[in-house]
């Protein structure tokens, strides 16, 4: 037969665990925010690049 301490603390340790998994999802969603936004800044980078390497290719003169 279970102690009546250890059941006196389930509930406690319940809502432990499901804050843990809470802040375990929160903390992948924002890795994942993070890993997007890096993902972001480097098309955009290769995007100016091109465009500037276009730009360099036509001369930048406006004919």
């Amino acid at each position: 037969m279970a102690a009546p301490l250890s059941l006196a603390h389930a509930p406690a340790m319940a809502m432990g665990m499901t804050y843990l998994a809470m802040a375990d999802s929160m903390s992948l969603s924002m890795q994942n925010a993070v890993a997007n936004q890096q993902r972001g800044q480097a098309t955009a980078a290769a995007a100016v690049c091109q465009t500037l390497v276009l730009i360099i290719k036509l001369g930048g003169s406006s004919k």
